[in-house]
């Protein structure tokens, strides 16, 4: 099942010339829409864009059901030179580039070695999942499968229900999953999933440095943000995963970096302009306001979260635009923003009639949504539910904050919330005081969400990695918090806060995870790609070191080794990955039934039963992803879909989605007193037309079984079923077999030992 060489050779071709189109479009757009930006903001306009190019290319392709591998390539290097064309016709040739305040070399230095541990301690976790495949929660339920399933449709307009629970997961924005998507029809395989991710971490970092580039204080600005971008609930969640927090992350730190970066004037020809911001000049020309809602759209186009930050820095902007300017201010950022970001939110509102987050609430407007069963992964409950509990704060919350950002959490979060709150009072740039404003507005909403403290009641054990909910506020606070004038003026203050902030760096990143011997050639290598070599060559480039075909020599040459690396490493991919199956869903699920389903191709598998058999489903997909994966369940309008409640029905959707194989537990939900359990599995178990081909008794929540569907199952057994169903001790009896079962099974297997 290894892909061949030939189809690597060919993907890896098609990806060079995505790049070397993208590189070239977003070069040309960003001369025309801010020629003015130089440097390191100039580079972080060209990613920006590039991405959005990207995002746009695979929208169109994939609305058309055009979504293969020629037309992925064709779209995607198409549209950016169309994008280059457009650019080199309008870019104004008169416009100096504007320079940054210098920084001195020792705090360059200390930026670039806190950048580049951040990004070596994400790649020991990236290559751990490169060898063992990608197990997180969230990855494994619902962003990996919806990547192979636009793969597999070519289209992303299908609606993919890979569950019945209350979140509606279907309708979250998936740019994030459409790249992957792309990666595995480019690549034939999905073996750069687990790569992405150090991707954006890059974009991220240097976007932090360009938050405080205009002032002088990149460097504080990015150690700040390396503060809890190395924080363990990121390193826990993000490096080799299909999670996207780090991708939105990325753009809305490049969106603020676009706002504050924007008071710098198209200066002519004559000379650049090497000052620092004037505070009081006039807010944001279109360039700025343009290349800030690219960015701003991105990131609402990989999660709904950040509507809330953006949301308030949008309305924000246009407040203190001024009399004149808020029109201009709403078309420009607003237009560029709903071009990039509004996809997924106008196809909500299609399937819905008319509510673009119907993955939230309905809202006060009582919007059309899912009617969704009231089922959670874990019983809901905010952080501010147990806000007059401090039993939670001492056996809870305070134990997982300091596995969340470190010993100094304590520290680190007044530090912030005092940051962000002295700007909102005390800075004199509007934009600043807008941007700190919704750091606290972001930090607000989280304590009020309802999965931020998830779990049974005073047992909040999803608060750990829903931590990440905060951290939007905390990254705009900390890339705030050494812009304050007191901080950075007079040149020593700057100069001790970033002492600061990097002791703070040091102390966080003592508890990192390991670092495996055998990873670092691959850690050096990545970190050299990701850092090293962009730093060290637009030095070069800038400084008039070394000319233009040394560049381009050395770019190639890390091209050239990272292609000879990745040909290796997808072989060993697809021959390792998933293999050790007790990774899926630790504490239970249907190991056997992965390790059944990993090899098979081509084949159509259901889905039925509580959630260890849908949490990991993205292990059914097989090693080559080649398996259609469906949990069953009932559609309904506006998105709907719910558990099947009798068995009838429940036979004749499996007959219609006409399967070879079915996975199942006992009941579709753990607990003997749950609202919604039905007994999935006695509904198909004695059916002639299926035959028991893997059965685990023993396992936890429930056992699990795997079926092989031989041909239609017949309904009429269900009237009998039915009947039973409708009496009241059915539970007890129902439970009591399957204890009998579970017995029987044991007894057996002691013998056979």
């Amino acid at each position: 099942m290894t892909p061949s060489l030939a189809s690597y050779i060919a993907g890896t071709l098609q990806i060079a010339a995505i790049v070397g189109a993208v590189w070239y479009g977003s070069w040309w757009l960003r001369r025309w829409i801010v020629p003015e930006f130089s440097g390191a903001l100039a580079r972080l306009a060209e990613l920006t864009i590039g991405f959005a190019l990207l995002i746009i290319s695979l929208e169109l392709v994939g609305s058309v059901g055009l979504l293969k591998e020629v037309w992925i390539t064709a779209a995607c290097v198409v549209i950016p030179l169309i994008g280059a064309g457009l650019g080199y016709k309008f870019a104004r040739r008169d416009i100096e580039p504007v320079a940054a305040p210098s920084v001195p070399t020792w705090a360059f230095l200390v930026a670039v070695g806190v950048a580049s541990w951040c990004v070596a301690e994400w790649t020991f976790p990236t290559q751990l999942n490169l060898d063992l495949g990608m197990f997180g929660g969230d990855t494994t339920w619902y962003h990996m499968p919806a990547a192979a399933r636009f793969i597999q449709d070519s289209s992303i307009i299908p609606l993919h229900f890979t569950d019945a629970l209350r979140l509606a997961v279907w309708f979250y924005p998936q740019n994030s999953e459409l790249m992957h998507g792309a990666l595995m029809g480019l690549m034939d395989s999905d073996w750069i999933s687990p790569l992405f991710n150090l991707l954006p971490l890059g974009v991220a970092l240097l976007a932090c440095w360009c938050v405080g580039r205009p002032y002088g204080v990149g460097p504080g600005s990015l150690v700040a943000g390396a503060i809890l971008l190395s924080s363990g609930v990121m390193i826990e969640t993000q490096p080799g995963e299909g999670r996207n927090d780090i991708v939105c992350f990325a753009f809305l730190v490049a969106f603020v970096a676009f706002l504050i970066n924007g008071h710098q004037r198209l200066a002519p020809t004559s000379g650049a302009v090497d000052e620092k911001p004037d505070e009081n000049a006039p807010l944001l020309d279109k360039g700025p306001l343009v290349l800030a809602g690219i960015a701003a759209g991105i990131a609402i186009s990989i999660k709904v979260s950040m509507l809330a930050p953006i949301g308030v820095i949008f309305l924000g902007m246009i407040l203190v635009s001024g009399k004149g300017r808020r029109l201009v201010t709403t078309l420009w950022l607003g237009g560029s923003m709903l071009i990039v970001g509004g996809y997924w939110y106008v196809r909500a509102m299609i399937y819905t009639g008319g509510n673009p987050v119907p993955a939230v609430s309905g809202g006060p407007l009582h919007l059309p949504q899912p009617d969704q069963m009231p089922l959670d992964p874990r019983p809901r409950f905010s952080v501010a539910h147990y806000i007059t509990d401090p039993g939670t704060y001492r056996w809870w919350f305070f134990p997982r904050l300091d596995d969340a950002f470190g010993i100094l959490f304590p520290l680190i979060l007044i530090m912030l919330a005092a940051a962000a709150i002295w700007l909102v009072v005390k800075s004199r740039n509007k934009v600043v005081r807008v941007i700190a404003a919704a750091a606290l507005v972001t930090a607000v909403v989280y304590l009020f969400t309802p999965l931020a403290a998830a779990g049974q009641e005073f047992q909040p054990r999803g608060f750990f990695t829903n931590t990440r909910y905060l951290l939007p506020g905390l990254l705009l606070a900390a890339v705030l918090l050494p812009l304050i004038r007191q901080l950075r003026e007079p040149g020593d203050r700057a100069k001790k806060t970033l002492i600061f902030l990097t002791a703070i760096y040091g102390i966080t990143v003592l508890t990192s995870p390991k670092w495996y011997p055998s990873y670092l050639p691959g850690a050096i290598f990545l970190t050299l790609a990701i850092v090293w070599a962009p730093v060290g060559l637009s030095w070069l480039k800038d400084n008039g070191k070394a000319p233009r075909s040394v560049i381009v020599g050395a770019v190639a040459a890390i091209a050239i080794i990272a292609a000879i690396w990745g040909r290796g490493e997808e072989v060993g991919y697809a021959e390792k990955h998933y293999t050790r199956t007790t990774l899926f869903l630790q504490e239970g699920g249907p190991q056997e039934a992965y390790a059944f389903t990993r090899d098979l191709r081509n084949k159509r598998i259901a889905l039925a039963g509580s959630g260890e058999i849908f949490f990991g489903q993205y292990g059914f997909y097989g090693v080559d992803r080649s398996n259609h994966v469906q949990y069953i369940g009932q559609e309904g309008p506006n998105g709907t879909y719910r558990l099947i409640d009798n068995c009838t029905e429940f036979i004749n959707t499996v007959n219609e989605g006409n399967y070879d194989f079915i996975i199942t537990s006992d009941y579709t939900q753990d607990s003997p007193d749950a609202d919604y359990r039905y007994p999935v599995r006695a509904w198909i178990a004695d059916d002639p037309a299926v035959k028991e081909v893997v059965a685990e008794p023993d396992i936890t929540p429930q056992p699990d079984y795997v079926y092989k569907i031989n041909g239609k199952l017949d309904p009429k057994r269900c009237i009998a079923l039915d009947k039973r169903d409708l009496d009241p001790a059915r539970t007890e009896a129902l439970a009591d077999q399957a204890e009998a079962e579970r017995e029987a099974a044991a007894e057996e297997a002691a013998q056979e030992q």
